[in-house]
């Protein structure tokens, strides 16, 4: 029996709805391999979900640390992709004068360090936030003040929970950021997606959203502001078992249908595995969530992570840069969408 591993983000992904839907084991019958959850191999290995460095794993979240690895050597693929229209906010005091992204040049913006993160990933996509707003005013990262905030705790305790775990409510990943906000400190912060519900929660009001960039209306923006997530494994591991990349594909591919099909049911499933309420959640991943999870390779996703590519190096957050063309490889999802008879 040959064991994969899979790893996930607190975020909205078929994986997580494939893991709670016990669809992996369902999947995988007889069929000589097993999924199992990464966290299996001990906390010496969490950082596996950032530095790709084993080849048995698949990984469904955020692009920006595959990206960094893939950048600094580590030989992975993209399988495929999904998007899902999350919340990108900055968030301000309730008093604070600011009604614009304009106001907000010249001011303090947070810039969270985590020093127990191998690839600081929060303060990656957070000024890749804040620059996208910014440019739509004609301001850059050079218009505002970048302050350091310490976030200390481990992240890790929201990645990969069990099934004993995912119930239990999660911890906000801006909570220094928001004190540092409600002191004054800083004038602004960066929050995406279910986080911001977390976020929000947390400040109990005492925070409000300045701006909401899904709100603006230029389709070319709005391009540039997206970032899919990503699926991958090792090449090395989808060259020597394409078959087991092929049934994952499928778990997924099935997760996303039943998610399509049970909107009601899904919108608590995917709440408890980012550890939030699931009452609004819709406001922050959009109402259309559950049409959006299963695996793709589209022309606008493509070219929306070359993007990502570029502007993660171009802010030194990776070594180099790379074609995204020659990191994605869509045979397992051909077959799967052939297998589970999915017209592309």
């Amino acid at each position: 029996m040959t064991t994969i591993y899979y790893t996930r983000c607190p975020v909205p992904t078929a994986s997580g709805v494939a893991f709670q839907a016990d669809l992996f084991a369902q999947t995988f019958a007889d069929t000589g391999y097993q999924i199992r959850n990464i966290t299996e191999l001990g906390p010496e290995a969490q950082n596996v979900h950032y530095t790709h460095a084993i080849d048995e794993f698949f990984r469904e979240g955020g692009a920006a640390p595959p990206i960094w690895s893939k950048a600094n050597g580590a030989d992975s693929v993209v399988l495929a992709m999904t998007f899902v229209e999350e919340m990108l906010g900055i968030y301000v005091r309730v008093d604070d004068p600011a009604r614009s992204v304009s106001d907000l040049a010249g001011r303090n913006l947070a810039a969270p360090v985590w020093p127990r993160l191998v690839f600081n990933f929060w303060r990656c996509i957070g000024l890749l936030g804040y620059r996208s707003a910014l440019s739509t005013v004609g301001l850059d990262l050079d218009d505002v003040n970048l302050v350091d905030v310490v976030e200390g705790w481990d992240p890790s305790e929201r990645r990969n929970v069990s099934a004993d775990g995912i119930s239990k409510p999660a911890r906000c990943e801006y909570r220094n950021q928001l004190g540092a906000l409600l002191d004054g400190t800083v004038d602004a912060l960066f929050a995406k997606g279910l986080e911001a519900a977390l976020l929000e929660r947390e400040a109990e009001g005492r925070i409000r959203l300045l701006v909401d960039q899904r709100e603006f209306q230029d389709p070319d923006w709005k391009a540039r502001a997206s970032i899919p997530r990503v699926l991958t494994t090792s090449r090395r591991f989808l060259e020597e078992h394409p078959q087991a990349a092929v049934n994952y594909m499928r778990a997924l591919i099935r997760a996303s249908r039943w998610a399509d099909a049970e909107p009601i049911q899904v919108a608590p499933l995917i709440a408890r595995e980012c550890g939030v309420e699931h009452g609004g959640i819709g406001a922050f991943v959009g109402p259309d969530m559950h049409n959006n999870l299963l695996p793709r390779v589209t022309p606008g996703m493509t070219e929306s992570l070359q993007r990502t590519i570029d502007q993660t190096h171009e802010l030194g957050f990776s070594e180099q840069r790379f074609s995204v063309h020659e990191w994605i490889d869509q045979s397992a999802l051909h077959a799967a969408y052939d297998l589970e008879g999915v017209s592309e």
